[in-house]
């Protein structure tokens, strides 16, 4: 096997240049676009395919780079997509991709595939072009469901992922507790899951000085506590503006709320919860953020609070600790094992009002200046170390597949 790889990055969910914190957008956009660039600066060959959308002429990913591409191809509205309608969508995509193909004569030694709409797709052109095909899933349905909270996920993606884990050629989980899930819930061979982490960009960020921090980010000279997030019942904010009603006649405290720029029904019951439980004068809702600028946020703060019921992986929690400001959040996707390397990041065992409420007292009292590097943690979930395990699992799979493959393209052609 050549040295570098030829890649199909299948993003079709979302663009991964999209801003985080909206609705269907998050840490996701900001693991594909870090993973493909880590890949392409080492030579490797890598095609993004995406969602198109109305500014798509706009998205530029790498500039100068010759061996990354980002390939915006018609798709439908990822909202519209309904139980009758998947068929057609995954056939209109698939057949899209592949005409792409074969019009620049592209040929890929794998696929990889992010959350379970580009897993589907994923399916069919490992059949189509006789490449192994790794997914992964970012979220569960089965998972999401079993919280009841929010939106219930609909049968035919639980359905599907089933379908996806069992063609797949390799799982990637970001986390232990993704991989059980998968054993557990869907059945899934743990000898075709491996867990691989999400990363952190250590040179975007880093401690920097929080007076200037909090004057570009144009936030009051307060103690603050930072949420980052879409505004969706599994990150729980209502939890989180009900444990800070205690503070309300406080005039030196803050909460900074980055995420959320759809003003529909989760919006409209923040804004509502934030008037029930009188702390509006209490609240900045900021909206989304470039991801190029969070870093700011995260060291205008004196700490991070993440109460959700479910997150995948984490990746705020990381961000935060990684500009030296410390995290309360519950015990969700790496949280635990990001603690056990950073001391800063305080664990709580639910996500009650009331035990919040504990916790950011006792935050509030201890806030310091000093702020530190936090190296082990960056060295840990940096992403040259993330790249190198992905590309060592790109490699196994396609030299356990070789043999298969010959056989497969020799009979279909």
């Amino acid at each position: 096997m050549e040295d570098t790889l030829r890649i199909a990055i299948l993003s079709l969910h979302t663009c991964p240049l999209n801003r985080p914190g909206s609705r269907y957008t998050g840490g996701m956009n900001i693991y594909i676009q870090n993973l493909a660039q880590e890949l392409a600066r080492r030579g490797h060959s890598v095609d993004i395919y995406t969602c198109s959308h109305p500014d798509d002429d706009l998205c530029n990913l790498v500039v100068g780079s010759d061996n990354l591409r980002l390939i915006h191809i018609e798709s439908p509205d990822y909202s519209l997509i309904s139980e009758e309608t998947l068929g057609n969508h995954i056939a209109m995509l698939s057949d899209s991709i592949d005409s792409f193909c074969l019009e620049q004569n592209k040929h890929y030694d794998l696929i990889h595939s992010h959350y379970w709409l580009s897993g589907i797709v994923g399916s069919k052109l490992k059949q189509k072009w006789c490449v192994p095909h790794i997914t992964m899933f970012h979220t569960l349905g089965a998972v999401k469901n079993s919280l009841g909270l929010g939106i219930l996920e609909p049968e035919y993606r639980i359905l599907n992922e089933q379908v996806i884990i069992k063609n797949a050629d390799l799982i990637v989980a970001s986390t232990q507790k993704e991989k059980r899930e998968l054993v557990n819930r869907y059945s899934a061979d743990p000898a075709r899951i491996e867990v691989v982490p999400c990363g952190i960009n250590a040179a975007l960020f880093h401690p920097v000085d929080k007076e200037v921090a909090r004057q570009m980010c144009g936030l009051a000279p307060k103690k603050t506590a930072l949420f980052v997030g879409r505004l969706d019942p599994l990150k729980a904010l209502g939890n989180l503006l009900e444990a800070i009603s205690p503070l309300k006649s406080r005039d030196d405290f803050q909460l900074v709320v980055v995420g959320g720029n759809d003003h529909g029904v989760d919006f409209k019951a923040i804004m509502d919860a934030a008037c029930d439980y009188e702390v509006s004068h209490s609240v900045n809702f900021i909206g989304s953020v470039p991801h190029e600028r969070m870093h700011l946020y995260y060291n205008a703060a004196d700490f991070c609070v993440i109460p959700s019921y479910y997150e995948s992986f984490g990746l705020v929690a990381l961000e935060s600790l990684a500009c030296g400001t410390p995290v309360i959040a519950t015990d969700v996707g790496e949280i635990r094992d990001i603690a056990g390397i950073c001391q800063s990041c305080r664990i709580i065992k639910g996500n009650t009002p009331s035990e919040l409420s504990m916790n950011i007292t006792a935050m509030l009292d201890r806030i310091g200046n000093k702020k530190n590097g936090y190296s082990k943690l960056v060295d840990h979930y940096g992403w040259g170390h993330v790249a190198d395990r992905i590309l060592q699992q790109y490699k196994a799979v396609i030299d356990r597949n070789a043999e298969y493959t010959q056989q497969r393209c020799s009979y279909k052609s």
